[in-house]
Parts: structure tokens; C-alpha cells; sequence
């Protein structure tokens, strides 16, 4: 193999090592802040999320936003991470590191429902941003 070829190859290797961490990273965070929705523990969901979330919303107000998003949808039975993408911006959110997780989330009254949970690399921790339910 030609040493250029070598050397574009280990190049992508390790650019990708980072990318695959932090992907990694705010996915647990995702998955540690949907944990606690789903088990209905608002408060502490509130408290882990990013600002960018707590400031227009009260732990009260996103209590009652989320139960009327998921409104007879009943238990999580399944959820499935079908993308994720990354981004520098958000419409009306500073200039920074956000991931978009997409998963295809399966409920008892519900067989399929589309969430898209948006973290946001704050002081190098993930934290959630943006929930929305389709």
C-alpha cells in the first residue's frame, strides 16, 4: 500500500476517534435524560438539562409539556436510535457543539413515534436542549 494511501487512511482513523467519543458522550447523556422522563422524574430531568431548556421552562412546565406530547401514549416499550447528526447552531441558540438523535420509540398505545432529542456541549458536558415528539 502506498505511504500516502497509509497516511490518508490513519488520518480519518483519528479523526474519527474524537467525533465517535462525543457521540458516545451526549448519546449517554440522551439516554440519562430520557431515562428520567420516562420514569416520570421531571424534576431531575429539568435540574441535567441545559439552560438553553430551563430558561423558558419551569420543572413543572416541562412536566406538564411532556405528558402532553406523550398523552396516552402509555410505557416505553422500545427505543431504537435511527440518526444522529451533529451541528455548530440552532435557530435561536448560541453558535457551539449540538448532536441530533433521532429514535424510532415504540409505546403500549403507540407503535411508532419519532423523538428527536437535541444535547447541547456546554463546558464540555452534554446536556439536553430540545425534545420533540412526532
Amino acid at each position: 500500500m502506498p505511504m500516502t494511501l497509509r497516511a490518508s487512511i490513519l488520518s480519518l482513523f483519528l479523526f474519527a476517534l474524537p467525533a465517535h467519543a462525543q457521540t458516545e458522550a451526549a448519546e449517554a447523556a440522551v439516554l440519562a435524560w430520557l431515562e428520567s422522563i420516562d420514569q416520570g422524574d421531571f424534576e431531575k430531568a429539568w435540574n441535567e438539562a441545559s439552560p438553553l431548556l430551563q430558561r423558558p421552562l419551569s420543572p413543572r412546565m416541562l412536566e406538564r409539556t411532556i405528558e402532553l406530547a406523550r398523552q396516552d401514549f402509555g410505557p416505553l416499550e422500545a427505543r431504537r436510535r435511527v440518526r444522529v447528526t451533529s451541528d455548530r447552531s440552532m435557530p435561536g441558540a448560541p453558535r457551539d457543539d449540538y448532536k441530533i438523535f433521532t429514535y424510532q420509540t415504540r409505546f403500549a398505545n403507540r407503535a411508532s413515534i419519532t423523538e428527536t432529542i437535541t444535547p447541547h456541549l456546554e463546558e464540555g458536558v452534554w446536556r439536553v436542549s430540545g425534545y420533540y415528539v412526532q
